[in-house]
């Protein structure tokens, strides 16, 4: 049976192309409006499409820095996910939207991460629905399942949330999906994808890169939840399986991208041994970090110093975040590295990004 079109139904401009890995799309030219296209995720995702020959379309705020997606030829319309009639350009004759956008800073207030998460959510499905968009691919996050089982086996797409969830965020993206999901039961065409810990160039501080630059740099005293599980997956691997689930994936098929699992304390020890750097002393676990951050929060307070991390992060870290992606592997044939292949390539970059400053 022939692989569908991406955007087949839809008028799509006859345009002859091929992609690098498998993401052939019977010599047309897709329409793909993407939300967060500054971002990590987003503008990995937009080089993919503009590398294919696609007709990439972008919301960027009028602060971003939109420089990498104008250099890539994509075109920027100007926007705001609060405001959906500023989205209706862009989006009017997209054969997909690529809901990529998220408000993922842990510190922001709660206000600030709803207006993106669960506002924003609400107006890109409910214009998509209205323009009747072709197809509609969210990217959600495994934070909207608040954890795997609590005995550090698998959860998967059909698991159960870990009630409650831990934090605002987690809260956020579940219910921006949910809008999403009301959206599908009124006949959008969706699916949905769900990243795990997201690492690897081209940025020092995109997803989990961040952690892996502190423990580089040596600013992290100490290791909270060495034995937690986690999935990890390659930037490059989940762009991969996004442009599989376009080419491949049924409206209404959604996907854990999750790749591998590894300890905290596998993480730390296999970056540390990568970087040639000292592993943090300390090994916490969760409720003494709870004890010390309820002792020293206030005092770092006064003296404006941050702790390196707050009481939302905190909730995350004393979960396990460990998905099966099977489903994935199985219908999109989407084969994502290990740890073994994905680490060394992006600690190199990172270490480089150091040497620079």
């Amino acid at each position: 049976m022939p692989r569908p079109a991406i955007g087949s139904g839809y008028s799509p401009r006859p345009h002859a192309l091929t992609l690098p890995i498998r993401f052939v799309v019977d010599k047309c030219t897709v329409r793909v409006y993407v939300t967060g296209a500054t971002g990590y995720i987003g503008s990995a995702i937009c080089r993919r499409l503009v590398e294919a020959s696609h007709d990439v379309r972008a919301l960027v705020r009028h602060t971003s820095n939109r420089d990498v997606v104008e250099r890539l030829g994509v075109a920027c319309f100007e926007g705001d996910l609060r405001d959906r009639v500023s989205m209706r350009e862009g989006m009017s004759g997209a054969d997909w939207v690529i809901h990529a956008a998220a408000e993922l800073d842990f510190k922001a207030p709660r206000e600030r991460i709803a207006a993106a998460n669960v506002a924003g959510s609400e107006n890109v499905a409910s214009l998509a629905w209205k323009l009747g968009v072709g197809r509609v691919l969210h990217i959600s996050s495994i934070a909207v399942f608040g954890g795997s089982a609590a005995d550090g086996s698998p959860s998967t797409e059909e698991s159960p949330q870990a009630l409650p969830l831990p934090n605002a965020y987690c809260e956020t993206k579940h219910a921006g999906e949910q809008c999403f999901r009301t959206f599908e039961e009124k006949g959008l065409r969706l699916n949905i994808v769900y990243p795990s810990l997201v690492y690897g160039p081209p940025s020092k501080k995109g997803g989990i890169n961040s952690f892996l630059r502190a423990l580089l740099l040596g600013r992290l005293p100490a290791v909270v939840g060495a034995d937690r599980v986690s999935s990890w997956v390659y930037l490059d691997d989940l762009v991969d399986g996004v442009l599989r689930v376009m080419e491949d994936a049924e409206p209404g098929a959604h996907y854990l991208l999750s790749g591998e699992k590894a300890s905290t304390t596998q993480i730390v020890e296999a970056v540390c041994t990568l970087g040639g750097v000292s592993s943090p002393r300390l090994n916490l676990s969760p409720f003494t970090a709870r004890m010390l951050l309820a002792a020293l929060g206030p005092l770092a307070a006064l003296v404006g110093r941050p702790l390196p991390f707050n009481s939302d992060q905190l909730a995350s870290l004393s979960r396990h975040w460990h998905f099966d992606d099977s489903r994935a592997r199985r219908d999109l044939d989407w084969r994502p590295r290990g740890l073994d292949r994905g680490l060394p390539p992006t600690i190199d970059f990172l270490k480089t990004t150091i040497r620079q400053e």
